[in-house]
């Protein structure tokens, strides 16, 4: 497995887990997981599928901020 493909991969497993504790406050904040997933986007040679994958963790996230917004 390629490193991008273990990045993303872990980034699939506790993205949404750090952002979802019990109380108020995140373990890893939206701001981390956003520049994590941007210096994906910005420093590697994406396939299509990956990303994919990683636009869907982009819309996941933006999705969670909002709703914690509110």
């Amino acid at each position: 497995m390629k490193f991008i493909d273990q990045e993303i991969a872990h980034i699939m497993r506790v993205m949404v887990p750090s952002l979802l504790t019990e109380g108020a406050i995140p373990i890893l904040t939206f701001e981390y997981w956003h520049k994590r997933l941007s210096n994906l986007l910005d420093t590697a040679q994406l396939s299509h599928a990956q990303f994919r994958t990683i636009d869907s963790l982009m819309t996941q996230l933006e999705r969670l901020q909002a709703h914690a917004a509110a």
